[in-house]
């Protein structure tokens, strides 16, 4: 029932937000595709790295670290592809009701 954007579409919005001097952008964060097969995943996980390593390229700020994709079902593939954050609530709290 949710969907977001991808980069190529949206790249010139996205950079915009690089430029406003109130915000400090601290990464990307990304969820891949509520399907079961496991390379869609993985190449859903690894375009975000792609897009950070760019983003990160031309906008170098250390604030910029933080690759957030990867939730409870998926987060070991995620760490594997390149996140350092990820959204385990359901393992941790259980289901929602």
């Amino acid at each position: 029932s949710k969907q977001g954007f991808s980069f190529d579409e949206s790249q010139k919005d996205i950079e915009s937000i690089f430029e406003l001097k109130n915000l400090q952008v601290c990464g990307v964060m990304g969820m891949a595709s509520f399907v079961s097969e496991e390379q869609q995943i993985i190449e859903e996980f690894k375009s975000l790295k792609r897009i950070h390593t760019k983003l990160n390229a031309k906008y170098p700020f250390d604030h910029f670290k933080t690759i957030s994709m990867g939730m409870s079902g998926d987060y070991a593939l995620a760490i594997e592809c390149g996140s350092n954050m990820v959204r385990i609530g359901s393992l941790i709290f259980g289901n929602r009701y």
